[in-house]
């Protein structure tokens, strides 16, 4: 079976600092399907999706 290579995402959701509630990021669906966080400067854990 063919893999399919990411070609385009779009931003499904943001990726909020759970106490401050600023952006830290976005949540992006690529066409093969995968969701993949970018983040603005480096990866957070205490964080929600909105």
């Amino acid at each position: 079976m063919a893999r399919k290579k990411r070609l385009h995402a779009e931003p499904i959701k943001r990726i909020l600092d759970r106490k401050t509630r600023v952006v830290v990021g976005w949540l992006y669906r690529w066409n093969t399907g995968a969701e993949v966080p970018m983040w603005k400067d480096g990866k957070r854990t205490d964080v929600i999706y909105e």
